[in-house]
């Protein structure tokens, strides 16, 4: 009896879950940022930020402080396989998803402030060496 609650215990905790394929996906990611070139103008502030392209659904640039940079992946951590699952905007340090309606906090490791996210954004790694940005995972 011991045994059939035990495996019955395992299937439920294991399958009852949500859909396994509902997570972002891990894309290759190497992307070099020239910062000396006019359309990456707008990052070379201190608390400014961009999208470019890359990632699964594009990346957020944001300069955080003096040569430090973060870059995370506008795939909304929450129900990110759905289709409108994207960060569309940003406002100072808070990056929006309409969505879902999630907020996430791009100065704090895109930890989520509001809204029905409970993960942060997904964060690539970024590395300066002189005028050039490196976005890499």
């Amino acid at each position: 009896m011991k045994k059939h609650i035990f495996i019955c215990s395992f299937f439920l905790i294991a399958f009852s879950c949500s859909d396994k394929n509902d997570f972002i996906r891990n894309v290759y990611v190497d992307i070099e940022i020239p910062l000396n070139q006019p359309e990456f103008e707008e990052i070379n502030t201190i608390g400014n930020s961009m999208f470019v392209t890359g990632g699964v659904r594009g990346i957020i640039i944001y300069h955080s402080n003096v040569n430090e940079y973060k870059a995370y992946d506008r795939n909304c951590s929450y129900q990110p396989s759905e289709i409108c699952s994207t960060i569309d905007s940003i406002n100072a340090t808070i990056a929006f998803c309409d969505c879902c309606d999630s907020k996430f906090l791009i100065n704090q490791s895109g930890y989520p402030t509001d809204g029905s996210a409970l993960l942060p954004l997904k964060e690539y790694h970024t590395s300066l060496s002189g005028n050039k940005l490196r976005i890499s995972n």
